[in-house]
């Protein structure tokens, strides 16, 4: 008889952890936007981005950084402030992979930040560095 509210309990702890993990702990979210199409290695495709929206206050952003599903490479992504400041390091992201969120290091007051999204690109292979890039860019901070 004393089983129903130990089957609630559970079943209530179990909701909650897998609550909190599809929320979150406001890392960074990777998703995959489409199946990776690998070219033939030669051309490297860069998005390019000319500002980005953050939110003032917050360590947790919404972003769209991809890498293309064409490309034969891993991107390793670096946000910098002008001054050289690291905002953000992302893990290697994979042809067909974004990220969705990052957690900065630290929260940015509202205001324009000239900054740089670095791309370093290595081979799938054996994680041979390739040519790079560097975008410079706006926060937008409100």
């Amino acid at each position: 008889m004393n089983r129903k509210p130990n089957i609630l309990a559970a079943f209530l702890v179990l909701a909650f952890a897998l609550l909190l993990t599809a929320c979150g702990a406001g890392g960074d979210r990777v998703e995959r936007f489409a199946e990776a199409n690998p070219g033939n290695g030669t051309n490297i495709a860069i998005p390019g981005y000319e500002k980005l929206d953050f939110v003032a206050g917050k360590t947790a952003q919404t972003v769209n950084f991809k890498n293309p599903p064409e490309n034969a490479c891993t991107f390793v992504l670096t946000l910098t402030l002008e001054d050289g400041e690291t905002l953000w390091t992302g893990k290697a992201l994979s042809p067909g992979e974004a990220f969705t969120r990052i957690k900065l290091s630290r929260a940015l007051d509202a205001g324009e930040y000239p900054a740089t999204l670095h791309y370093a690109c290595y081979t799938i292979e054996d994680n041979q560095p390739l040519n790079g890039a560097e975008i410079e860019l706006t926060l937008e901070v409100k």
